[in-house]
């Protein structure tokens, strides 16, 4: 990443002008989660994977400073500072956007994507966008943060369907780090489980947010990094639940794509298994419920009973 430009939210007008921007092509704004770092190994995976393609202008929102844990510790600073700043940098970008909008930004063309908290700090970036009377084409969430936009400790409405006129999210470790909810206008699972693990992450207890603990987490961004080298890669089938999806015999007619070349004009719940290690991708194999899924649903279903 050597030919690239810094601006600020406050003056964004010399993104257009800059070498580094093309306006004839989409532009891909991405952003991390809490704690996440411009240089962390999930956010130069997503970033390269995009340039390698050479087929977007891609921009990376720095708000580690926002971001980061402090003196609190891990839990408190995320309620007191990170989810905060979200929302306020969120509307920042919001009007940096808005502004590029009117200087010549091709807003039909534009795709915002998040990770963790960061996928709500883009639905809060869409939400306010929304309230000038202009809307997002589309935003992506990967694995949306769950902790306060869920359950009786909720506090917040972060990326739901109405922030875009498309929102795609990519649900990998639900129940844990990641949202339980159908937020999207398509929601896709791979390797849904009741224990929100991915194939190939360690079970087990880990340090929180060590690389171990995040690993499911993390594995969002992964699958859709590595969708970008071959777009028809992650096949999803719809079902109106995993399982259903998993003691059918045929595999479903109706099938999406996770990552950029998904079907905007699809709706609902669509599943997939993919591989425990790079690469991850199955391709059609991987929207077929195998005997292992009926006994990854078993093996959920006996830690359902145990909790």
């Amino acid at each position: 990443m050597d030919n690239y430009t810094t601006f600020s939210l406050d003056d964004p007008s010399s993104v257009l002008k800059s070498s580094c921007f093309d306006t004839s092509l989409p532009t891909i704004v991405y952003t991390f989660g809490y704690r996440g770092k411009c240089t962390g190994p999930a956010t130069s995976a997503m970033l390269n994977g995009y340039i390698d393609t050479k087929k977007r202008n891609v921009i990376l929102l720095d708000w580690e400073e926002e971001a980061k844990s402090r003196i609190l510790g891990i839990s408190l600073s995320y309620a007191v500072f990170a989810l905060p700043n979200s929302k306020r940098v969120g509307q920042e970008l919001g009007a940096a956007i808005l502004k590029l909008y009117k200087d010549g930004l091709a807003m039909d063309t534009l795709h915002l994507i998040g990770h963790s908290l960061g996928a709500h700090l883009m639905g809060y970036t869409g939400r306010w966008i929304r309230e000038q009377g202009v809307v997002i084409p589309r935003i992506t969430g990967l694995d949306p943060a769950r902790a306060l936009f869920e359950g009786i400790f909720a506090t917040q409405t972060g990326l739901d369907r109405t922030c875009a006129k498309f929102v795609d999210i990519v649900h990998t470790n639900s129940g844990n780090y990641g949202t339980t909810k159908s937020v999207g206008t398509v929601d896709i699972w791979p390797n849904y489980s009741s224990d929100g693990m991915q194939p190939g992450c360690p079970r087990g207890s880990h340090p929180m947010f060590s690389w171990d603990d995040l690993c499911s987490h993390n594995r969002a961004v992964e699958y859709f990094a590595e969708s970008l080298k071959n777009g028809t890669d992650f096949p999803a089938a719809s079902a109106s639940s995993y399982d259903s999806w998993v003691i059918s015999d045929e595999p479903s007619n109706d099938t999406i794509y996770l990552g950029e070349l998904v079907n905007i004009r699809s709706r609902g719940n669509y599943y997939l298994s993919t591989n425990g290690q790079s690469p991850f991708h199955k391709g059609l194999d991987g929207i077929i419920p195998h005997e292992q899924e009926r006994k990854r649903r078993h093996v959920s279903e006996m830690y359902s009973l145990m909790g």
